[in-house]
């Protein structure tokens, strides 16, 4: 039997016969046997991984069920599984990365696409990946650099140490693209983040490495005309992979960087380190470590539910009492406009005060960077008739750092404010496309949606309220749309479903208040004449 483990999981006979079981943790039994030399486990360490959150006899069940499926699976070869009251082991099985260590080279992922809600499980599949990548640890000598913004003040827990490993030296053209990638992912952490800088210097003598910190390793190879590359992040003490990630990049190495996704994976990079700020272990004993805060606060207030935003709100006033500083005041400003938005909290003229406040003082600290300028500009669109400081915002976020998909959401929400919609939604898009599978998703496809509708390209802003409403299920300003867009077009059975659960959120949602009350947060679809269709379908 042979079983392949890069891309999609298949295990097959020495006759080429399909033995893959259907169930997905019955293929990952057999990807946890597979990984090991022995192919053997034990029965306690598999259920840990795949059931971590049962008891010991329903978590023993359902390794059983498991093990039943693998045996069905494999039909006349079902004998090549044993199992006792301890391990579970399976007999004359090869791998696809036995048989060829290039594998991982293709583009593909180990295990691709695999979606187990288990953070064990997802704890071993983060570590295995960066195992099978086989990235090297660079070994060059690298010198500190701080960041550029102002430090925060009163915090005696040191900032996080983000040391760059390029795995090979920028002398060689993989190296190079290599360093070009550990470097932007670092400029741009350093926007999310108050981190301190180790970079890799060629050629000088040798310092000490901080203890304890986040190591992003970079990983390049040369493929068939283009670059693969594979980026992780990792405790640089415990070795703990926090995200890894392989990509890629069209072109060589001096190609690449000009690439539609080298902005994705330094993106996508940066954001998981500002979020594995929020997992490490403390650095200090200091309960205000402010960026550990400021990252479970940002991530709780983009889930848009109610519970979680004002949890959100309260951690950002915590980090502000402690250290008053720039991308605090921005979040929290920011905070405010998507409180307003989603109606988790009606007192208008409050929040927009309080959005107006905070914003001002974001941009009151010396050198904004682009992060900052981004979240500022989108206030200033919200409350501006004018949205040309807005704009003026948003071009200096996306002339700062390109790669920032929030400088170009503003961009998009200041060009929507001026009438271009065409524009917008390309702005959006790009945005959209660099953000990839992050948290912030579904902002980025409600623009595209938004800016869909203002061009009266209706299914197309279905497809991404749809999107946006998929990821986050407390998101109500693409629900309304969606309903409206499904009831206008006669869709009824959808739009009674999508109804039902907006005023779970919402019970006093209705057309006829969308369109009669000005204050209410739906401007655009008051603009369309799409409440008037969905209103005559609803007799």
């Amino acid at each position: 039997m042979r079983l392949q483990l890069v891309g999609s999981v298949r295990l097959t006979g020495e006759d080429g016969s399909d033995l893959t079981p259907r169930a997905v943790k019955a293929r990952a039994v057999l990807a946890m046997l597979a990984s090991v030399p022995e192919r053997r486990r034990s029965r306690r360490w598999i259920e840990s991984r795949l059931w971590s959150d049962r008891g010991a006899e329903q978590a023993s069940g359902s390794l059983r069920q498991a093990l039943m499926q693998i045996r069905r699976a494999l039909g006349p070869h079902s004998d090549r599984l044993g199992a006792d009251r301890e391990d579970v082991w399976i007999e004359g099985m090869e791998l696809d990365l036995d048989a060829d260590t290039a594998a991982l080279q293709a583009g593909r992922e180990f295990l691709e696409g695999f979606d187990i809600p288990d953070d064990a499980f997802e704890d071993w599949l983060r570590q295995e990946r960066a195992i099978r990548s086989g990235m090297p640890v660079a070994t060059g000598a690298v010198a500190p650099r701080r960041n550029a913004m102002t430090p925060f003040l009163g915090i005696e827990a040191p900032v996080m140490p983000l040391i760059l490993a390029p795995g090979l030296s920028a002398s060689t053209p993989e190296g190079f693209l290599g360093h070009a990638v550990a470097d932007a992912i670092g400029g741009l952490v350093t926007e999310f983040a108050e981190v301190e800088i180790f970079a890799p210097n060629d050629g000088a003598a040798e310092i000490a490495l901080p203890e304890r910190g986040l190591t992003v390793s970079v990983d390049c190879l040369p493929g068939d005309g283009d670059s693969h590359v594979r980026v992780a992040l990792s405790d640089s003490q415990s070795g703990k992979v926090y995200w890894s990630r392989g990509t890629i990049l069209s072109g060589g190495p001096s190609e690449a960087l000009g690439s539609d996704e080298f902005p994705q994976i330094v993106f996508q990079a940066a954001d998981a380190a500002f979020g594995a700020a929020a997992r490490m272990p403390r650095l200090g004993t200091d309960a205000t470590w402010a960026d550990a805060k400021m990252a479970a606060a940002v991530r709780a207030m983009f889930t848009f539910d109610r519970a979680r935003v004002a949890e959100a709100d309260t951690l950002l006033a915590e980090v502000l009492d402690a250290a008053p500083n720039a991308r605090a005041y921005a979040w929290r400003a920011q905070l405010r406009q998507i409180a307003a938005v989603e109606r988790i909290d009606e007192d208008w003229d409050r929040l927009t005060a309080e959005a107006d406040e905070f914003a001002r003082k974001a941009l009151e600290f010396p050198e904004p960077n682009a992060l900052v300028l981004a979240l500022t500009s989108m206030i200033r669109v919200m409350l501006d008739g004018d949205p040309d400081i807005g704009f003026a915002l948003a071009e200096g976020a996306v002339n700062a750092s390109p790669y920032n998909a929030f400088s170009h959401a503003a961009i998009s929400s200041a060009l929507l404010r001026s009438g271009d919609p065409e524009a917008a939604l390309s702005a959006a898009r790009r945005g959209a496309r660099i953000a990839g599978r992050s948290v912030f998703q579904p902002w980025w496809q409600t623009l595209c949606g938004l800016a869909c509708m203002s061009l009266g390209r209706n299914e197309e802003a279905r497809g991404h309220f749809q999107a946006a409403y998929a990821r986050a299920p407390a998101f109500r300003a693409p629900m309304r749309h969606l309903y409206v867009l499904h009831k206008a077009a006669g869709r009824f059975d959808h739009a009674d479903r999508t109804l039902n659960a907006l005023r779970r959120l919402e019970p006093d949602f209705s057309l006829t208040r969308v369109r009669d009350d000005p204050g209410y947060p739906a401007a655009t679809l008051r603009g369309s004449n799409l409440i008037t269709q969905a209103l005559a379908a609803a007799g």
